[in-house]
């Protein structure tokens, strides 16, 4: 799994926010929805990013993500 790869080289990642629809407080309210905002919050990762980040910082998040897809 990608999240537990990159935690195991100390690099911080985070499930998608969860959509407005599946949270408790919108429960009851209407929306127009296709599946797709479900699917990217189930398969959907948010990764290191920001102006600070070097060329380096992000070859090794690269480089971890690389890894894992070549393990299937």
């Amino acid at each position: 799994d990608v999240r537990r790869a990159l935690e195991a080289e100390n690099i911080e990642s985070r499930p998608l926010w969860r959509p407005m629809h599946l949270q408790p407080v919108f429960r009851d309210c209407a929306y127009v929805g296709s599946g797709v905002a479900e699917d990217l919050f189930e398969r959907g990762l948010c990764l290191p990013s920001g102006t600070a980040m070097e060329d380096a910082d992000q070859m090794r998040v690269v480089e971890v993500i690389r890894t894992q897809r070549k393990k299937g």
